[in-house]
């Protein structure tokens, strides 16, 4: 007791105590105890912001900027990403694929930026860092194997190739060539569910859909035919998937609501590829970069309304990975400039097809919205 009294312990407790305060202040606010398992402290977070890619400092860096390209700020520094970023749906931070020396891994930042912090360990190549629509989930793709992790990247599951597929071709001395490799994937909107696109034969692709993580796969494209699936994506609201494949000469969109157990076709264009689509929260509207598959110039983005089936050029150009917004009232993409090659980040009004350009320094890619505020 007599220690306890000593004016200068005192201080020094004092002094200690302030500092283990600050400490955790500072920890919160990064993120970083959400990493450690403290879900409760998750750092600061935005809404109404553009998270994107841009090598402007010379190498690739995360950026983030407002709604309408202002105040654009750099997030990391040396971090030589590799992929396109993922906003976690709490807003508080983004993962992204970058180099640990020389090894690849899933890296995450808090949105105030800083040093980004490792969350994945292993030494296969890491691609498609996501979270899932909930927000519970972290996943990446390791070696063509879609893992589904916690947030902080602990206790990584492999999902796809399912277990099933995985011991039936490991007892089948004749087909361990055969187990399908992984290129991308994505969540569906009840975080349970997920979709991705396997091959095993390096020349066709396979559509997949998975209706539960621990759960049996569905092909949802037909054997047979050599064919690549060039790109997919959710409604955000309702579990509506819209598909672009390419049959030798031909492209199609195909539709997939699982209360219909099959795709059902869209349309179908010959001489013509499609890119990746993006389909509006409702699902009522898919757009998609189209270019022609014989002289692989782009023709602009095509508009498609899934009730009546009426199509039309929405704006021409060359665009990659469009995404509509939140609330549906924006779609944000990439356009590239024929004369230099290089990308910056536009938004296209989905009624008028105006484009408005948010970047103009270096290659900007990969762009992605943060959570909205609600209107």
């Amino acid at each position: 007791m007599k220690l306890i009294r000593n004016p200068e312990l005192k201080g020094i407790l004092f002094i200690l105590l302030i500092a283990l305060v600050l400490g955790f202040l500072l920890t919160a606010m990064s993120g970083k105890l959400e990493q450690w398992g403290v879900p409760w402290f998750t750092g600061a977070k935005v809404v109404d912001k553009i998270v994107f890619v841009s090598d402007r400092s010379g190498t690739n860096e995360i950026y983030m900027m407002n709604l309408d390209g202002t105040d654009q700020r750099q997030l990391t520094k040396n971090a030589r990403v590799l992929s396109a970023p993922a906003m976690s749906p709490s807003g508080n931070k983004i993962a992204f694929v970058g180099m640990c020396g020389s090894i690849s891994q899933v890296m995450a930042v808090g949105v105030g930026g800083g040093t980004p912090y490792a969350l994945t360990s292993s030494s296969g190549s890491k691609r498609r860092p996501g979270y899932s629509p909930d927000g519970k989930k972290l996943s990446y793709i390791e070696t063509g194997r879609v893992y589904v992790a916690e947030l902080n990247g602990g206790n990584p599951d492999p999902v796809l190739p399912t277990h099933q597929q995985m011991m039936s071709a490991m007892g089948d001395p004749m087909g361990r060539g055969s187990i399908p490799l992984y290129s991308t994937y994505a969540w569906g909107p009840d975080s349970e569910s997920m979709a991705g696109v396997s091959s095993q034969d390096r020349l066709t692709d396979a559509l997949i859909y998975l209706p539960k993580l621990e759960g049996e796969a569905q092909r949802l494209t037909p054997p047979g035919p050599v064919m690549q699936v060039t790109g997919f994506s959710w409604a955000a609201e309702r579990p509506i998937l819209a598909a672009s494949l390419a049959i030798d000469k031909q492209a199609i969109l195909i539709v997939f609501d699982p209360a219909e157990k099959q795709p059902r076709p869209i349309l179908g264009l010959w001489l013509i590829r499609f890119g990746a689509p993006a389909i509006s929260p409702d699902g009522s509207i898919v757009v998609v970069p189209v270019e022609s598959s014989s002289k692989k110039q782009s023709l602009g983005l095509l508009k498609i309304d899934l009730q009546s089936r009426r199509w039309g050029m929405l704006v021409k150009g060359l665009f990659e990975n469009p995404v509509f917004s939140p609330n549906g009232g924006t779609i944000l993409a990439a356009q590239r400039d024929p004369k230099t090659d290089k990308r910056g980040i536009v938004t296209i009004d989905p009624a008028s097809g105006e484009v408005t350009q948010l970047t103009r320094e270096g290659d900007c890619f990969g762009a992605v919205f943060s959570p909205m505020s609600p209107k």
